[in-house]
């Protein structure tokens, strides 16, 4: 019985979690007349206008493309450096490991909101503002700390044997890391770089302060763009909103596994 509950609570939660996603799709399709009068039910015909009006009068494969950018910059910067640096404080014995371990964490409580006034500053100074990096070098900044938290949990749950062994067989530091804890390590590369991914994809606060021109904004940013000079078009705002979910949807859909482990891995093993 107690199976049957639980069942049907996770059902009744999970039709809660994707009805509205499944609503802004089908609105996607309809007219602002269909939206008022058939709120609830089928589009009446399945048309790409709603689409088209987003992608060709909003601009936004421009603004998605600078989200790409954007995003795969931050997010392959910050895995690179997150894992390296992570492998040094774990696995490897020196004096100063917990101390620059506990640096780190310390950067996961500083609020973004405390940043802005000095990063603007610094980017005016160097002549970065309105350019991606004004907006990438942050990211990295704000992502690593939670980066390193995450692998260094789980490299620490990893045999010291089997760097042992393959010392023993000829392996040098590099190959060690490259060869034997990078693929074990998996599962909680791929939940940081998940995780990384979705922040950055969908920060609205970092690109509207420091990128001015409209041709380098992303996703968000065009969103409130089109907002502003379509106000009215309310099913075009709709599809310009599914577009910018979809690549976070899959990302999430396709990895969803390795995320749940990673998250998890360093708790669980001794």
């Amino acid at each position: 019985m107690w199976l049957t509950i639980k069942y049907a609570a996770l059902s009744i939660f999970a039709v809660m979690c994707l009805y509205p996603l499944v609503w802004l799709f089908l609105a996607s399709f309809k007219t602002n007349q269909e939206l008022y009068f058939n709120t609830w039910g089928l589009p009446e015909s399945w048309s790409l206008t709603n689409y088209i009006n987003a992608i060709v009068k909003g601009g936004v494969i421009r603004y998605f493309g600078n989200s790409v950018i954007i995003a795969v910059s931050s997010v392959l910067v910050t895995v690179i450096l997150a894992t390296m640096v992570s492998y040094a404080i774990a696995r490897m014995k020196w004096k100063l490991s917990k101390a620059v371990y506990g640096i780190f964490i310390l950067g996961m409580t500083v609020p973004i909101y405390g940043l802005i006034i000095p990063l603007f500053s610094i980017f005016k100074t160097l002549g970065l503002l309105n350019t991606h990096l004004a907006v990438i070098i942050p990211q990295i900044a704000l992502g690593f700390p939670m980066a390193v938290f995450i692998i260094c949990g789980f490299m620490r749950s990893i045999p010291g044997e089997l760097e042992e062994a393959a010392i023993i067989d000829g392996c040098s530091v590099y190959r060690c890391f490259g060869s034997v804890v990078l693929p074990i390590a998996r599962s909680s590369i791929v939940t940081v770089a998940v995780v990384q991914f979705i922040n950055v994809w969908n920060d609205l606060l970092l690109p509207r302060i420091f990128l001015t021109d409209s041709d380098k904004m992303t996703l968000p940013v065009g969103l409130t763009n089109f907002q502003a000079m379509y106000s009215t078009d309310y099913v075009g705002m709709i599809a310009a909103v599914i577009i910018t979910i979809i690549p976070s949807i899959i990302v999430y859909i396709l990895l969803h596994r390795q995320i749940m482990e990673g998250m998890v891995s360093g708790a669980v093993k001794g």
